[in-house]
């Protein structure tokens, strides 16, 4: 017990402290981003990818239920582990089924039940287990527990780091799947054991069943590992990692041969789009300076203070610098391997992302994170012996940056504002509820949560429908909740000041007051 304190306790101490403020983060989290319910959607609904699949194939002038609603977002009865299922709905989505597979296999222990609960505690087993493989590769790089411990709670109380855990989506999985790469390609270069080739092949292959945005960092770390090799003139360890490699590429193509389809399809988050954002020269800059300074200034604060922390231990022993150089050279090339794919993989995922958003780079931090673990293990060869209460106190020191800043930057996805808009539906849950939009299922997608909190929602493009009068008639309420869809992105949307006055000519409700605006629509109560 003791021998194994002394070896797991700093790795046990950050898990803990990494898990109190998951969960507490968890706990907060008042509603999901569009795609985190396209996430139940899409591994839940039977056959149905989208909601007008749902509705039989149309969203005009028709009626869905609350039960409808839940439906979609649940397994129900019967339809346990149908990974069919789950298949069919991402060949017509535009990504791979890994993580939705492991995600509908959570849902079907529990069928009929919605919670968040269901995505957080699959991410939350995910991030730990990332945080574990982190540990292990830092550990192989720079053998030394307390380093290994400093890197996982530089990652571990990351806000992106944080955020990946809470975004209930396949980035959890793809970042996982990234350190477990890089993991086994450090062990590659440090031993050349058979078992490795086949896992870094199978790793490929999971990875880009994840998110095909995992292929970036993998390309250059395998590069970088053939670079690595052709120095070395390994030339029989290269064609078994390229053989390997390619294998798990291979793999891709003949178990979701749909890949094909989305990485050439001119959608918003295809392949398509992607290409679009790197001929457009103009933007390259402007992507990059936000992509920078909200990591550099916000997301990755702490991370950034521990490294001027490190380096300013390092500056009391800088006569001893070259000579710790010297003695890490081992560590130095495999380092360079990983963590260089990485900085290439940032500008180049920034400027062709679909959207400007960070999580097409929650993959690489791990790696970034590495940076850290390594200074500190720059000092402790400075120092020599280094005594465990001042290891202790260096670990502490990262931990309790970390901690400082989650409590001054809240990550991403907690959705508090969600808080809100539940309260003023629920102040009128026994209203009628129509929603415009134009056959189009993305922004009621984003307000299911809201909705799914009412009897039904009458979906409808045209205020004149006689369909809506006959719904209208049929509820026969004081109050009625109306949905506009105000998306100018994806599709037309509607002008809320032009419509407002036909809803009021077309009914007989008589005023109207504007309750929230939130992404793709806006919210109002009509009274009569």
């Amino acid at each position: 017990m003791k021998e194994a304190a002394r070896k797991y306790g700093a790795l046990l101490l950050v898990l803990v402290t990494v898990s109190a403020v998951c969960l507490l983060a968890a706990h907060r989290k008042a509603g999901m981003f569009i795609d985190e319910i396209y996430t139940y959607g899409l591994s839940n609904s039977y056959y149905a990818p989208y909601l007008q699949d749902a509705a039989d194939g149309s969203l005009e002038d028709v009626r869905i239920s609350r039960e409808d609603l839940q439906d979609y977002l649940t397994v129900g009865p019967g339809e346990g582990f149908a990974f069919g299922s789950v298949y069919y709905n991402q060949v017509h989505d535009v990504h791979p089924p890994l993580y939705y597979w492991l995600f509908h296999i959570v849902s079907s222990l529990t069928p009929g039940v919605f919670s968040k609960w269901t995505g957080l505690l699959l991410d939350y087993g995910l991030y730990m287990l990332t945080l574990v493989l982190l540990y292990a590769l830092a550990m192989v790089l720079w053998d030394s527990r307390f380093c290994a411990a400093a890197t996982a709670a530089a990652y571990g109380l990351s806000i992106m780091g944080v955020s990946t855990m809470l975004m209930i989506r396949m980035y959890v999985l793809m970042t996982l799947l990234t350190v477990q790469l890089a993991l086994l390609v450090a062990l590659l270069m440090k031993e050349k054991k058979p078992a490795y080739y086949p896992l870094i092949g199978l790793t490929v292959f999971l990875g880009l069943m994840t998110q095909y945005y995992f292929v970036f960092y993998a390309f250059f770390l395998c590069a970088g590992y053939v670079i690595f090799a052709l120095c070395r003139k390994d030339f029989k360890s290269l064609g078994l990692f390229a053989l390997c490699a390619f294998a798990g590429v291979g793999l891709l193509l003949l178990c979701f041969p749909a890949s094909l389809d989305h990485l050439f399809a001119e959608k918003l988050v295809s392949g398509g789009s992607a290409l679009e954002n790197l001929r457009d020269r103009s933007l390259h800059g402007v992507r990059l300076r936000i992509f920078t300074e909200g990591m550099r200034l916000r997301k990755l604060k702490a991370a950034r203070y521990t490294v001027y922390l490190l380096a300013a231990l390092l500056l009391l022993r800088v006569r001893r610098l070259p000579a710790a150089l010297g003695e890490l050279h081992c560590a130095l090339a495999p380092g360079l391997v990983l963590i260089l794919p990485a900085l290439i993989t940032f500008p180049l995922v920034a400027v062709i992302s679909p959207v400007v958003s960070d999580r097409y780079l929650y993959n690489i931090i791990p790696i970034l994170c590495l940076l850290p673990g390594f200074l500190l293990r720059l000092w402790q060869q400075c120092c020599g012996e280094v005594p465990l209460p001042k290891m202790a106190a260096v670990l502490a020191a990262v931990l309790l940056l970390g901690l400082w800043q989650n409590r001054e930057n809240p990550p991403d996805y907690i959705c508090p504002e969600q808080y809100d808009f539940n309260v003023m539906i629920d102040a009128h849950a026994d209203a009628a509820c129509v929603y415009f939009t134009d056959n189009y299922s993305s922004p009621l997608t984003q307000d299911l949560l809201q909705l799914i909190r009412l009897e039904d929602v009458f979906v409808t493009a045209d205020p004149a429908s006689q369909a809506l009068a006959d719904y209208l008639a049929g509820r026969d309420t004081r109050e009625c909740l109306v949905y506009i869809d105000t998306n100018s992105y994806w599709t037309d949307g509607y002008v809320p000041k032009k419509l407002l006055p036909e809803i009021l000519e077309n009914t007989d409700y008589t005023a109207w007051e504007h309750l929230y605006d939130y992404g793709l629509s806006s919210a109002y109560l009509f009274v009569r």
